[in-house]
């Protein structure tokens, strides 16, 4: 019995030593979280991102919403502007001078980011606690790596997926062949004779249009040519598409904004294939 008390006793002061050990470390002063910015996220207007490999990207405010100025123009996903804006409610609670930057890979850092009129530099990670060492002002943080994971890898990471824009709400539709039209709330197709297609299929057809989203976007320089598809919203506006491609991949040309959407080849079938009919 004694022996146990003993281990008991043993355990105890060892899980509080551990504790205390967690808590005076070095470079832990167990002090209170700072954050990285004074900034707020409403006052900023432009975001640069800087990374190896990639152009230069910049997003600039338009009301309420984001747009991509560069490399090309383009809608931009608005999700993708706030985890770049989150950078301003980073929080560290360890840091260090701005010195031999080279030991957290900050004399060359991989990546920049502009937000507003600050600037954060990514460098490597902490090999023990996984947290990314990021420059700021005078100070070298260690953050969560969230913030580097969100970074984009691409020209076009930040540039819309999406064929049509949330406001882009498509009440007629003339594709190759076969025109979908909406009148009083239902869909009906051109090619319909003897058969009576299902309205359920007509509308999926209609909202796989509404909600095309790409592999990858790329800016266009020339005319496109190919099979056109002209896409009447409900505020009356029209959009003009051009079909680049079908194979190997699914290319559809957005002409009024420059750019070409690539989807994987089999998108096609959902797309221009008309929906099954009604026995």
């Amino acid at each position: 019995m004694k022996g146990k008390v003993l281990i008991n006793l043993f355990l105890v002061a060892l899980v509080l030593g551990l504790g205390l050990w967690m808590t005076t470390k070095p470079g832990n002063e167990g002090g209170p979280l700072t954050r990285l910015s004074t900034l707020k996220a409403d006052d900023v207007k432009v975001i640069r991102v800087m990374r190896d490999g990639i152009p230069e990207i910049v997003l600039e405010r338009a009301g309420k919403r984001w747009k991509q100025t560069a490399p090309f123009a383009a809608r931009t996903d608005g999700s993708q502007a706030g985890r770049l804006l989150e950078l301003l409610a980073a929080q560290s609670q360890q840091s260090f001078p701005a010195e031999n930057l080279a030991r957290f890979a900050l004399d060359k850092p991989f990546a920049r980011v502009i937000v507003g009129t600050q600037e954060f530099a990514f460098g490597t990670q902490n090999t023990l606690t996984q947290e990314q060492y990021v420059l700021t002002g005078d100070r070298v943080h260690l953050v969560p790596p969230v913030f580097a994971y969100g970074l984009p890898t691409r020209a076009d990471s930040l540039a819309t997926h999406m064929l049509l824009a949330e406001e882009d709400i498509p009440v007629r539709l003339e594709l190759p062949g076969v025109t979908l039209a909406q009148k009083d709330g239902k869909w009906t197709r051109s090619t319909d004779t003897t058969e009576k297609s299902s309205q359920d299929d007509l509308t999926r057809w209609a909202e796989e249009w509404r909600f095309a989203s790409s592999l990858a976007t790329q800016p266009i320089d020339a005319e496109p040519k190919g099979e056109p598809v002209r896409i009447t919203l409900r505020d009356g506006r029209t959009i003009e598409l051009v079909i680049v491609s079908r194979a190997p991949e699914l290319v559809i040309a957005r002409k009024d904004e420059k750019l070409r959407f690539v989807f994987a080849a089999d998108k096609a079938a959902s797309l221009f294939a008309p929906p099954k009919t009604e026995p």
